[in-house]
């Protein structure tokens, strides 16, 4: 097995197919990932979740070798793996291996004169099967009914039923559909034979109109059952009857008005009485009037032929009694979701002749489920042929990451902003878990939104900033993004993780901070001189205002001493520092400034050698969920392929105009008189 030095780590070399083999006999921390997320390549899907094996959306070390395993099995010749092909010849499978035993003769019908099979032949077969109105799984579409009424019976099975899942994406019909409307079909048809005809039974006391009775029977039973309870309550203590009824606020309010509604819907039916009678005339409570005579219409007249306005305890107990067996039967109701059909329709669905041309439709699944097992099991042999190297040379070693000419399948493209080429750039599919993974990390990295006038929606990438300065870099900063595919997207920086780029901008990073502390200073001070000034110039315009008195323990002399005093103490330290800088010689002052800078300078490098020496580009893949292995230092000439400034062709001419030149002569001469003064 062979290392290659990459990014200051030892990555394996893996050119052909025999080394992928011999790599996942590696011990996996020789790898220099372990795990990593289905989205971050720019691969086949197909091929990716064959490879994902138990479909997490992830592929592991354990599911790459169990790949590796798959191969070594079926195959005997390696030779397409090395180059990649997509196209599997028949004489290089394994004859003995049982999946090669079903998929050969397949190839060997489909190949024709040709000495290969192709990708997209396979996949033209696989296409036209699953839109089979049979599918695999013995699914079968009304489509496939060739009786037109066949049809229709099917079509009104799958209204009533939910059908299995066909690769059309539309329901159809398969055994255990067809077997659940049948059992559950027949238990709803026993249960409505239990009920009698439409005439009147012990179950159907009304017959047809017994289920709208049953309701209005439902929504007075409580309440009844109430009254009558308090009419006992009545007999026993007959002067708690004036308790019985909330209070009602007198107020006319509209307020008033809902909560007195409110009231007597709480309230009784009607008065309770020591003889337990309940008159449906204009006594009772009016928010019950409406139920009670649907109760009188509906069920006492019709069921007992009563047709007085009483109702009796004994009244009462009859209706319950009469409505006791339609509820248990009700309560036990089985298959609820064919209740839209009647009992003739329910019985004329099950003793069809149809369930019996449709089971014969689905066990004609057999043979397109053999021939559609056997093409996606030759679409997966051609898949990790074509794609499993390439895979593992982007999980188990990362070459195209270190070439300049080439493209790791987890990259999405270059980046052209403030004159630069970012040619590092990976997918960030959630900001706010990929912020938390780069956390502790030293790289300067931009994520950016990109927008594209034909792509719905917006995606977010990450790039990192390897060389050069920040310069223009910021939030809101625009650029152009070419990704891999020749499509060109609008960048804007949204964030960024702001970490020193190259030594020089790290050294310079503690006097820039100077320079800003300074450059706010005189801001402050231009600030306050030019609030003096609004000041002055209004005090000078308005009316001047009568001179203020002195304290009263201060004296005009008192007050010019104080003032000499401060002038006095300026004019000394000025003559101090001037009387210093006099007795120095250039050497000197040079000698004491040069110290100063370098008191500076010297610990900003070290610290910024050490920060830059510990970037590591593993911190921008694990952001988005990866699983490293290797430390991916940065070398110099990594840090120029991923960030570069391209340099002006060899022919270029480059011309100044007269202000650059007036500019830079003053800039001479300032500096020469500053000389002149000083020495």
């Amino acid at each position: 097995m062979q290392f290659n030095l990459q990014g200051q780590a030892y990555h394996p070399q893996l050119k052909t197919a025999e080394d992928f083999l011999e790599a996942c006999a590696l011990d996996e921390s020789l790898w220099v990932a372990t795990s990593a997320p289905l989205e971050a390549f720019r691969m086949d899907p197909v091929f990716l979740q064959c490879l994902d094996i138990d479909q997490d959306r992830r592929v592991k070390a354990g599911e790459l070798k169990a790949g590796a395993s798959w191969v070594r099995e079926r195959f005997r010749s390696m030779e397409g793996f090395s180059s990649g092909s997509r196209e599997l010849r028949p004489d290089s499978l394994n004859p003995d291996h049982p999946d090669c035993k079903k998929v050969l003769p397949l190839l060997e019908r489909i190949r024709g004169e040709d000495a290969a099979v192709s990708l997209s032949k396979i996949r033209k077969w696989r296409e036209r099967l699953e839109a089979s109105p049979v599918s695999e799984a013995g699914v079968v579409l009304p489509a496939a009914a060739e009786n037109e009424k066949v049809k229709t019976w099917m079509e009104r099975l799958l209204s009533l039923v939910p059908g299995g899942a066909h690769p059309s994406g539309n329901p159809g019909v398969d055994e255990a559909t067809l077997k659940t409307f049948l059992t559950s079909g027949q238990k709803r048809l026993d249960w409505l034979v239990l009920a009698g005809e439409s005439e009147r039974s012990e179950v159907l006391p009304l017959g047809e109109k017994t289920a709208p009775a049953f309701e209005v029977y439902m929504d007075l039973r409580d309440r009844l059952d109430r009254f009558f309870a308090l009419c006992d309550w009545v007999s026993m203590n007959p002067d708690a009857a004036g308790t019985l009824w909330p209070p009602v606020p007198a107020s006319d309010s509209t307020a008033t008005a809902h909560a007195s509604d409110s009231a007597l819907k709480q309230s009784p039916p009607a008065k309770p009485n020591p003889e337990g009678i309940l008159r449906m005339d204009n006594r009772m409570n009016p928010a019950y009037a409406r139920p009670l005579h649907a109760l009188r219409a509906e069920i006492l007249i019709p069921l007992f032929d009563k047709t007085d306005e009483v109702l009796t305890r004994a009244d009462w107990q009859r209706v319950k009694e009469a409505f006791e067996r339609y509820a248990a039967w009700k309560q036990a109701e089985p298959a609820p979701h064919l209740a839209g059909l009647s009992r003739t329709e329910l019985a004329a669905m099950l003793s069809s002749p149809h369930v019996a041309e449709v089971r014969k439709l689905i066990h004609t699944q057999v043979h397109a489920a053999v021939d559609l097992s056997q093409v996606r099991l030759a679409e997966k042999m051609i898949l990790f042929q074509a794609h499993l190297l390439e895979f593992a040379n982007n999980f188990i070693s990362f070459p195209k990451l270190y070439a300049s000419d080439q493209r790791a399948a987890f990259e999405e493209g270059s980046l052209i902003l403030d004159g630069r080429r970012f040619n590092l750039a990976i997918r960030v599919p959630d900001r706010a878990r990929y912020l938390k993974g780069i956390e502790g990390g030293t790289m300067f990295i931009m994520i950016l939104t990109l927008e594209h006038p034909r792509q719905p929606g917006t995606r977010e990438i990450a790039v990192p900033a390897t060389s050069g300065r920040q310069g223009n870099l910021r939030v809101g900063k625009h650029g152009l993004f070419q990704h891999v595919d020749g499509t060109e997207w609008f960048a804007t920086i949204v964030h960024i993780t702001d970490n020193p780029i190259s030594l020089t901008e790290a050294m310079a990073a503690p006097f820039q901070r100077i320079g800003a502390a300074l450059t706010r200073k005189v801001e402050g001070m231009t600030q306050t001189a030019e609030k003096n000034l609004d000041q002055s110039a209004e005090q000078a315009i308005a009316a001047p205002p009568p001179p203020a008195a002195p304290p009263p323990n201060a004296a005009p002399g008192q007050m010019l001493a104080g003032g000499g005093i401060a002038i006095a103490a300026m004019g000394s330290s000025l003559a101090f520092m001037t009387k210093t800088f006099a007795g120095l010689t250039l050497p000197q002052i040079l000698g004491g400034l040069l110290v100063a800078v370098l008191a500076v300078f010297i610990p900003s490098a070290l610290i910024a050698a050490i920060r830059l020496s510990r970037r590591d580009l593993s911190v921008l893949l694990e952001g988005t969920g990866w699983a490293i292995n290797l430390r991916m230092r940065l070398s110099r000439a990594q840090r120029i392929a991923f960030t570069s400034k391209p340099p002006f062709p060899e022919d270029s001419t480059f011309k100044r105009d007269r202000v650059w030149w007036l500019i830079r002569a003053f800039w001479i001469v300032f500096a020469l008189f500053l000389l002149t003064r000083l020495f």
